[in-house]
């Protein structure tokens, strides 16, 4: 793969070594830019180890198969990765290697700093009398003494800062280096921005409002925090920022970030030297691969091209007299018919220089909850996806090699003695000259791949002086945009070095600057830097080190710049007053800053209201005895009865109206953050009160520089302390809650494991003791009785199930009803009551529902049934000689009637029934069908008529005794003035104009009394079926039913129009009308159940009827 970043190869491997299943999706194995090492396997890193870099990771058609391309579970794993050194390169497909894969570091991070530090050392910096020598003089910037008279620009943000706030705004904005420690709560991020506002206004009048100046170069250890304070940065003052790197997460700052500013700049486009040297070094190697590894046999030419067979053995094989046999390439289908392909007579076979071994016997990989970021997941997973110019390495086929030579070393040797003894390459037997193609080819593969290290080194060359041209056109953006403010993480600083240093930025400030590597911070420090500003707290997160022992002495890599120049006891400033935490929290703080003040908002309790359901308890530690559990596949550490009793405690603090996202679960170990999240996903009452399943569960790394009301800390050891005896983990713990903190952990454990351990935690220990603030037991306080509950096991939850008490509710709902559940927190107005509902609703009945839900009749009166009728029918079908069809074949809206050729009878071949949705016939007692006069019959409204005019409507047209003619052609539906076309469906029904128009009607049909009322008379013609041995349909002879419903009374009439029990008291109609009546909504089909009287006439063969599809239905 030949992308514009460098030259990669692609690598296929199998996962047979690994002890257990290997799931991509939910790992994070050989991400890009990990360190791996590759062996030959006959050598297993004995003499030969070459070290590479992975330079894409994705899933689907990488690491997992991809079914558009026809992959399925048999193909292997893909990877692609940077070899370290060209000169390692593997070209030949058939070398078999081993892989290792560094999992202590990430290489990625540490190359870039590597490389700043040989730049570093090829000049002096004005900063090295503070990092070699240890200068204590404090001098001013010097940007602020080139500009005589030139003062600091004071922000209006300046105006709230505290004492010692304004004593480290004036020495960050002032002096050459200026160092300042902020506790936890003390306002950092507040006051870095405004003095990132102080320094841009300054540049501003030094440089002129009309100039552009070079920007401030803002950085931060983590990219959280660096879209952090970015974001601050332009929705405080209006910062025109730009924000290197893609690794974003802030919506409001990917738009600002170089790619996006680059693809809307006009001064982004132009030609690169670069690329013109990569093309022509591309079309060179296109031709040697293309060569080496053909779609098909490799020709006689090309060996003979690299001198790997004589002229008289080139010559023997290209013999104009024999004529060239075929060949096809099984995978795609190729053509080829070359000379070597006669010589080798047959002797072909699918080349199998690799063959996948899947994995087995592993064992299953641990369950893991869903990722509700998969989608995301996966667009990230294709923008790494690497593009450029892929050329495959693989045969496609080659000479078959007997069995008598099957070993490599074997036929290798005697393909060369064989080669040396014949110049007519014909006389080698058929039999053999598979093995010599195949010694042939290696050797081919041997010469390239001793060339292809020097075309690597010259395609490298070519992708450093793209880089370059792209570095020198991003500068020209960033100067045109007049971009204020340049963000980047400390690792991008030596990443963009040659971007950087192009812009010449004069003030440099590091966020986290107490967690960064000495290392990152002296290779960014940039000749043009006039000052630097380091914000940190060395008491919180250290510096990570990959490998213990670099922590220890005499290498001490987890001591930052920042901590040195401290202990150097260079002049800093420390912030002193807090804003995050209650007084109670702040006392256990104090054990590790014994001068931290409170600022007076954390005393108003309606800023820091208590934890509600803990009666004021908003400090506490619970001590239990339970064990952890290793993973083997991460060897972190998880407790499961702990994960259960901090869950049950989320449970009980929802239940008492506290926000979820108010509450953050800590713990020191991946595997509880995994454990956690599942047990809180899976939770069903914690799904009912939160349905998004969005819970705030983070190590205790990850949350540095974060708060929040509520804090969880799970300690989870029990044997050992491991992470939790660390005393800046332990800090960084205990500083992040601002309302409520609550431990779950073994107290003896972390004071009597390790001395280190005591250490940290005893003075702490001590703060909980003397505000009694620790038990075996979490004592929760019920909000409505003042009950207190010892929760010392799981279990003991189950006695509160509302989140009170365990007493029995003594509230009543708003109508009356005394609750039946135990003690429960919220109001009952929000609980749903169980109780019947007494209500009388206004169409007489009583309401069927709960009384906590909305009020329903339970005879369905004030709800219409969905109606579903069929459209109006195209033009009748029509038969031999202009006669109408007679409905052999033709179905209705789906359902058939009368006797079709598909159910058993025989189609009528004269009639076009393809297209007749709405048959016009009646099918006589004889068997006869009618003449071409027009048909008398009772035609239902369709359904668009029912939408136009409404049933009611129709009805009153048309009685339910007249007849509707059709004629052969069918015009549309009238009513009064309003013509339906198909065109004015749409713009002329809504549903609340058939309402309006439905309620009109039947107030219309009260004023017109019993005048208008008429008995009816319904007769239902039907027939018995049959079908006999031949599967030939046999019809009985027809059945009638006759209904009578009389005319209603006056009052009767009224009931009917209102839509209520209209049929209780009548016979009982034709199911025609009452399928209409229920669409139209003016009563139920239910209704009609038990009301009907049938006088039936029977005539011979009469029978159930139970074949409803095809019963012949007659209205008369």
């Amino acid at each position: 793969m030949f992308a514009r970043i460098g030259p990669a190869c692609r690598i296929s491997f199998s996962t047979e070594r690994s002890p257990a299943q290997v799931v991509w999706s939910q790992c994070t194995r050989l991400t890009s830019g990990t360190l791996v090492a590759l062996s030959p396997s006959h050598d297993n890193f004995k003499t030969q180890c070459y070290v590479a870099v992975v330079a894409a990771r994705y899933l689907i058609g990488g690491l997992e198969p991809n079914p558009d391309d026809g992959e399925n579970e048999n193909t292997p794993p893909r990877i692609e990765i940077f070899w370290s050194n060209c000169q390692d390169s593997i070209l030949d497909p058939s070398v078999e290697l081993v892989m290792l894969e560094a999992k202590g570091g990430y290489f990625e991070n540490v190359r870039h700093v590597m490389v700043g530090l040989q730049h570093a050392a090829l000049f002096e910096s004005k900063f090295d009398k503070y990092i070699i020598d240890g200068h204590a003089r404090d001098p001013k910037a010097a940007y602020l003494q080139d500009a005589p008279g030139q003062t600091v620009v004071v922000s209006e943000g300046a105006d709230s800062f505290d004492p010692s706030q304004l004593k480290a705004f004036k020495r960050m904005t002032s002096r050459e280096l200026a160092v300042v420690q902020g506790p936890p709560g003390t306002g950092k991020t507040f006051t870095s921005v405004v003095a990132l506002e102080s320094h841009v206004r300054t540049l501003q009048e030094i440089y002129g409002k009309k100039k552009s100046f070079p920007p401030v170069l803002v950085a931060a250890q983590t990219n959280h925090a660096l879209d952090q304070l970015l974001t601050r940065c332009e929705s405080d003052f209006g910062a025109v920022l730009c924000r290197l790197g893609g690794r974003t997460e802030d919506k409001q700052i990917e738009p600002r970030t170089l790619f996006n500013i680059r693809k809307h700049s006009s001064f982004s486009r132009g030609h690169t030297k670069g690329e013109g040297s990569r093309k022509k070094i591309l079309r060179k190697i296109d031709h040697t691969l293309s060569t080496c590894f053909p779609s098909n046999l490799i020709s006689a030419e090309e060996f003979f091209q690299a001198e790997l067979i004589t002229k008289e053995q080139f010559d023997s094989l290209d013999d104009d007299e024999w004529e060239c046999a075929p060949l096809v390439n099984e995978n795609n289908g190729e053509v080829s018919s070359s000379s070597m392909v006669q010589w080798l007579d047959g002797y072909i076979e699918s080349d199998q220089t690799y063959v996948y071994r899947p994995p087995s016997g592993q064992a299953a990989p641990p369950t893991m909850d869903d990722d509700p970021t998969e989608a995301e997941d996966l667009e990230e997973d294709e923008r790494e996806r690497l593009q450029g110019q892929f050329f495959s390495t693989q045969f496609s086929v080659t000479g078959t090699v007997t069995g008598a030579n099957s070993g490599e070393a074997a036929w290798f040797y005697r393909a060369s003695k064989l080669l040396a003894m014949h110049q007519n390459l014909y006389n080698i037997k058929p039999a053999q000259r598979g093995m010599v193609y195949r010694y042939l080819r290696k050797r081919l593969v041997n010469q390239v791949a001793e060339k292809f290290p020097t075309f690597l080194r010259e395609y490298k060359a070519a992708c450093d002086e793209i880089k370059i041209d792209n570095w020198e056109q991003s500068a020209r953006v960033i100067r045109h945009e007049r971009i204020e403010i340049l963000g980047c993480t400390t690792t991008g600083l030596t990443k963009f070095h040659g971007l950087i240093a192009a812009l010449k930025p004069r003030i440099l400030m590091i966020e986290e600057a107490a967690e960064t590597r000495e290392a990152n911070i002296t290779s960014a420090m940039y000749p043009s830097l006039d000052q630097i500003v380091l914000v940190g707290d060395h008491q919180q997160l250290v510096p990570h080190v990959d490998v213990r022992e670099l922590g220890q002495e005499p290498y001490n890599m987890d001591v930052s710049l920042f901590q040195r120049l401290v202990q150097l006891e260079l002049p800093f400033s420390m912030l002193r007053v807090q804003r995050r935490m209650i007084p109670a929290i702040r006392e256990v703080v104090n054990t590790f800053y014994p001068k931290l003040e409170d600022h007076h908002s954390v005393t108003d309790l309606s800023v820091r209201p208590p934890v509600p359901g803990m009666g004021g308890r908003n400090l506490f530690w619970f001590h239990h005895p339970w064990s952890e559990a290793q993973n083997p596949d991460d060897f972190s550490f998880s407790n499961p009865r702990e994960a259960d009793m901090m869950v049950r405690f989320v449970r009980y603090l929802v239940m008492n109206d506290m926000p979820p996202s108010a509450i953050t679960l800590l713990t020191y170990y991946k595997s509880q953050v995994n454990l956690l999240l599942e047990k809180l996903r899976r939770d069903q009452v914690l799904f009912n009160l939160h349905p998004t399943r969005e819970w705030s569960v983070r190590t205790v790394d990850g949350f540095q520089g974060e708060e929040n009301d509520i804090i969880l800390l799970s300690l989870v050891r029990s044997d050992r302390p491991g992470f939790v005896d660390n005393e800046s983990r332990a800090v960084v713990a205990l500083s992040r809650a601002r309302r409520g903190m609550y431990i779950f952990g073994n107290v003896y454990n972390v004071l009597k494991r390790t001395e280190t351990s005591r250490k940290t935690w005893s003075k702490v220990y001590d703060v909980f003791v003397d505000n009694e603030c620790v038990n075996g037991f979490l004592p929760v306080t019920c909000k409505k009785h003042g009950r207190v509950t010892r929760i010392g096991e799981v279990d003991t939850w189950d006695t509160i199930p509302g989140g009170g008490c365990n007493q029995k509710c003594d509230e009543k709902c708003p109508n009356g009803h005394a609750c039946q559940t135990t003690c429960h927190p919220c109001d009952q107005a929000r609980l749903k009551c169980r109780h019947a509902c007494e209500k009388v609703l206004s169409c007489g009945h009583g309401c069927g529902s709960f009384c906590g839900d909305p009020c329903e009749c339970p005879h369905k009166c004030n709800k219409a049934p969905p109606v579903s009728l069929p459209l109006r029918g195209r033009p009748l079908p029509q038969g031999r000689g202009g006669r109408p069809g007679n409905g052999n074949g033709a179905s209705r809206g789906g359902r058939n009637f009368g006797n079709r050729g598909g159910r058993g009878g025989r189609a009528h071949r004269g009639g076009h029934t393809q297209n007749a949705p709405l048959p016009a016939r009646d099918v006589h007692p004889t068997g006869g069908i009618r003449g071409p006069e027009p048909q008398v019959v009772h035609q239902e409204p369709t359904s668009e008529e029912l939408m136009e005019m409404g049933y009611y409507a129709h009805m009153s047209q048309a009685g339910p005794s007249e007849p509707r003619r059709l004629d052969n052609s069918q015009t549309p539906f009238k009513s009064g003035a309003i013509t339906l076309t198909e065109d004015s469906l749409s713009e002329k029904w809504s549903p609340q104009k058939v309402q309006r128009r439905d309620v009109m009607l039947r107030e219309g049909m009260k004023q017109q009394g019993p005048s208008t009322s008429r008995p009816m008379e319904v007769r239902v013609s039907f027939r018995q079926t049959t079908i006999a041995a031949d599967c030939t349909r046999v019809c009985g002879r027809p059945s009638h039913t006759k209904y009578t419903i009389p005319a209603p009374s006056p009052k009767r009439g009224a009931e009917v129009a209102d839509s209520e029990v209209s049929v209780g008291a009548a016979k009982q109609p034709s199911r025609k009308h009452m399928v209409l009546d229920a669409a139209a909504g003016f009563t139920s089909m239910a209704d009609y159940a038990g009301s009907s009287s049938a006088e039936s006439q029977s005539g011979q063969g009469d029978g159930d009827g139970d074949d409803g599809d095809d019963d012949l239905i007659s209205f008369e």
